[in-house]
């Protein structure tokens, strides 16, 4: 259902992300747009994204839907000839961390589930060690750390934390 967003005046998010995309700020889309237009549009954008096999941001998918909204408003009134004004789906991301990138969509892998999803056969890879101060770990910092690896990581396999019996 395309509907319009109210965000609340203060919204505080202490860990992780969230991001939300709506339909419109204000209930201009209605008139402006056809019934559900934003909601096939976003389908459409999604299908269309998971038959290419790639990742998308929530940040891209807005500026795709942002660069519909024209067409989608002249779709609806194709007798002016100029449309002047239009509304603008709506994207807001809230983090306690200002470097959190945007959430990534990305299709589901499908994989036999007699082949292991960790097969390293022709990757290039990177094993690290880290030693950690204490034994408090922050499973949500750690997260996020996770969150902002580059791009073209194919898989991570974490093991631990653990103590070496070593010493």
């Amino acid at each position: 259902m395309d509907a319009a967003y109210f965000p609340p005046a203060r919204i505080v998010r202490q860990q992780g992300v969230l991001e939300i995309i709506a339909a419109s700020l204000s209930e201009d889309h209605l008139t402006a747009l056809d019934r559900c237009a934003f909601t096939r549009a976003l389908a459409d954008q999604l299908r269309t994204r998971a038959a290419r096999q790639t990742p998308l941001s929530v940040v891209e998918l807005h500026s795709i839907l942002l660069a519909l909204y024209p067409k989608l408003a002249r779709d609806r009134t194709p007798e002016r000839e100029i449309i002047t004004s239009f509304p603008a789906p709506l994207h807001t991301m809230m983090s306690g961390n200002s470097r959190l990138p945007s959430i990534f969509l990305s299709p589901v892998q499908q994989s036999s589930p007699l082949r292991s999803s960790f097969s390293y056969e022709n990757s290039p890879q990177l094993h690290l060690a880290i030693k950690l101060n204490d034994d408090n770990v922050d499973i949500d910092s750690w997260n996020e750390w996770l969150r902002m690896m580059p791009e073209g990581i194919k898989d991570i396999k974490i093991d631990g934390p653990f103590r070496t019996t070593f010493r």
